[in-house]
């Protein structure tokens, strides 16, 4: 880097936020403009005119997307065919033969989730690779060049290539893989995705990067052009799914490591802001306009997956362990016919949007229930983007109201008590259900309508503290400036944990780790900035699963098999002491360390006009609600609620008996006794609950 300037996007269902670094004042900026649902490159771009930045100036751009989500849920991918094994083509339809979607057990009107390359797409390859590497069926070239002519003849967009035990020997996949990239310029290869064991999970994964290449292939492509046209001349880089970058070929070939590329990087603001404030227990809190994305940090650790199963479809990357809920500031609220009322999981998105938006959209939302309780709206512009039409916000909820005998204060408090209760369960699920106390966490919310009802979840829990970051409307695209670099080589090993399987397990990892070493310093960094972590699958010999743990010495096998033994005992509370343990997979991580800016040096972004104002009653007991401006609060501030705390990014909202004051970092930390006294004992049974359950179940 030269010193330019750094630009963060965070391209969500509502809005596509950008923050903009300057390194040499340490300044920060952000922006907001609507998305464009159908072309988000355009809302990219239009974010980058209203930042007005002069991009021959910027010396790198990072963005999360959520093309390769939005995708995957709306089934709107390419055309892919999957060629594979003779005799295997329906793995990836038969899958693990259980349901894979929460809560359908017992519904009998559950329909499995179709595969994203039917049946007719999937051909046969004769050829077999046994499980020790060893050519049992040679592969029949000439057939699949046949093949390959035949798919290209009919119009395929992309291939999907998985064959039998390929993560032990590549060597068909390899020859079968040349063929067709003679003829396809997007070609997945399973032991390129994912070369590990377990043929569904390689095939499912693979499947999934196919079905993404062609359309993620574009967005990059016009994006990138568009940026180079205006004179952009840096890396564009890409949040991935486990919280690191991805350079634009990578993305390119690799589009389903960007599956979650949008919530990861909240996540990554959010570590480096608590680790400044010395913060190692948290729950993230990201509400946008489409849904809510919550994740539990404990010990400071990021809480990194292997797998997540997305709608039925098992994608099988590293990624971070978020739980999403179809609550967000867009969330429709309907009644339905035996007059109960919903929110969820339906949204306005970004157009029409909430009716208080003023562009069409006549349907309440949560956004517009906040309207009416006058916690939004009150001489505020949205982003710098949207005037608050509360007369709309009015007339909409009112008609909810209307079928609930209510007045439209009344119905909009009951659609913010649904939203909350709905958010509040997810992070009941990732914290409670776990094991984990509300009570020694902090609640850290995010994104355009997370503090709006921070306060209300965590007392719901009984979290008795609430940290509202700098730029909270922006922090996901903050988190672009703060993402680290990530470089992994893994393989599976199946080894047993004596002497001669530690020496192999520790000679292939000191490979991995000069392969590693050598590819980073190639590509410009410096040795110093580069970490290494080990990682290994293990499991007692005879299970079918295995738990990822993190391992520092692999100079004994006590060094492996204790950290092993340790997570075993924590999430099952017992240990086979006799047992022999067998590694699965090893995988060597290198990180290089980010620079992030520093937060106390950071503007709010906040509008300049101070002028005080006051909102329209919540009710008749609080009376008027004082707006304060976040720009104006000095360091010394504390402020009792109710109040409305507003700045450009977001709105926060300050109940009764909460407290808020700035913080050293530039954040706004809200406590309450009250919240976490009156949960205590509610909290302590569902705790007792959630424990008894899963040792039950």
């Amino acid at each position: 880097m030269s010193g330019g300037l750094i630009i963060g996007i965070d391209v969500g269902g509502t809005f596509t936020d950008l923050t903009v670094y300057n390194p040499a004042t340490g300044a920060v900026d952000a922006v907001k403009a609507p998305s464009v649902r159908s072309a988000p490159d355009e809302g990219v771009l239009a974010a980058l005119q209203k930042a007005a930045v002069d991009l021959s100036a910027v010396d790198a751009i990072v963005h999360g997307t959520t093309v390769a989500t939005n995708a995957l849920l709306e089934r709107r991918v390419a055309r892919a065919a999957f060629v594979t094994t003779a005799g295997f083509r329906d793995v990836i339809e038969l899958g693990r033969t259980t349901r894979m979607v929460p809560n359908t057990l017992y519904d009998p009107y559950f329909v499995r989730t179709p595969p994203l390359i039917p049946r007719r797409d999937r051909y046969r390859v004769y050829e077999r690779m046994g499980g020790d590497g060893e050519v049992e069926v040679p592969l029949d070239e000439f057939a699949v060049t046949e093949l390959a002519n035949a798919l290209f003849k009919d119009g395929f967009d992309a291939i999907a290539i998985g064959f039998l035990n390929a993560y032990a020997n590549p060597a068909h996949e390899r020859a079968a893989a040349k063929i067709f990239r003679d003829r396809f310029e997007h070609v997945s290869v399973s032991h390129e995705v994912l070369n590990e064991i377990r043929e569904y999970e390689r095939f499912s994964t693979t499947v999934v990067n196919a079905c993404l290449q062609p359309l993620v292939g574009a967005y990059t492509q016009r994006l990138v052009g568009a940026l180079r046209q205006s004179g952009y001349s840096g890396p564009f880089l890409t949040i991935a799914s486990n919280g690191g970058l991805l350079g634009e070929d990578k993305v390119r070939a690799m589009p389903v490591r960007t599956v979650l590329s949008g919530p990861a990087a909240g996540i990554a603001a959010a570590h480096h802001l608590t680790r400044e404030l010395g913060i190692d227990n948290y729950v993230t809190y990201d509400m946008g306009g489409t849904s809510s994305d919550v994740a539990l940090v404990a010990g400071g650790r990021w809480p990194v997956k292997r797998e997540t199963v997305l709608e039925g479809i098992m994608v099988k990357v590293p990624q971070l362990a978020i739980h999403t809920v179809g609550a967000g500031g867009g969330s429709l609220a309907h009644v339905d016919e035996g007059g109960s009322v919903f929110v969820g999981p339906q949204s306005a998105g970004s157009r029409p949007g909430p009716a208080c938006y003023g562009r069409g959209g006549t349907e309440a939302t949560v956004t517009d229930a906040n309207a009416v309780l006058g916690r939004i709206g009150r001489g505020q512009s949205l982003g710098d983007s949207l005037k608050i039409d509360t007369a709309a916000a009015d007339a909409a909820v009112g008609t909810i109201g209307n079928r609930m005998g209510l007045d439209a204060p009344g119905a909009a408090a009951g659609i913010i008590d649904l939203a909350v209760t709905k958010m509040s369960a997810a992070v009941h699920e990732i914290s409670l259900a776990r094991g984990y106390d509300p009570r020694d966490l902090v609640l850290l919310p995010f994104g355009g309508a997370g503090p709006l009802h921070a306060c209300l979840i965590a007392a719901e829990l009984g979290i008795p503290k609430v940290l509202i970051p700098p730029l909270p409307g922006a922090f996901s695209a903050f988190g672009g400036l703060c993402a680290q670099l990530f470089e992994e080589r893994q393989e599976t090993v199946l080894l047993t944990l004596d002497e001669d399987g530690r020496a192999q397990l520790a000679d292939l990892a000191a490979q991995f780790e000069i392969d590693l070493r050598d590819t980073l310093t190639a590509d410009g960094f410096a040795p110093s900035r580069i970490e290494l972590r080990t990682e290994v699958d293990a499991r007692y010999l005879g299970q079918s699963h295995e738990l990822t743990v993190t391992v520092s010495d692999l100079a004994t096998i006590s060094g492996i098999r204790t950290p092993f033994e340790a997570e075993f005992q924590r999430q099952f509370g017992r240990l086979d002491n006799e047992r022999t343990v067998q590694i699965v997979n090893l995988r060597v991580i290198a990180s290089v360390r980010a620079a992030p800016p520093n937060f106390t040096a950071m503007m709010t972004g906040a509008p300049s006009d101070t002028t005080p104002t006051h909102a329209a009653a919540p009710d008749a007991q609080h009376g008027d609600l004082p707006i304060h401006l976040r720009s104006a609060l000095s360091p010394d501030a504390a402020i009792d609620g109710p109040a409305i705390i507003q700045e450009m990014t977001a709105t926060t909202y300050v109940p009764d008996g909460w407290t808020l004051r700035v913080g050293t970092a530039g954040e706004l930390v809200l406590t309450t006794a009250e919240a976490a006294h009156d949960a205590t004992s509610s909290a302590g049974h569902r705790r007792h609950d959630a424990l008894a359950a899963s040792t039950l179940f």
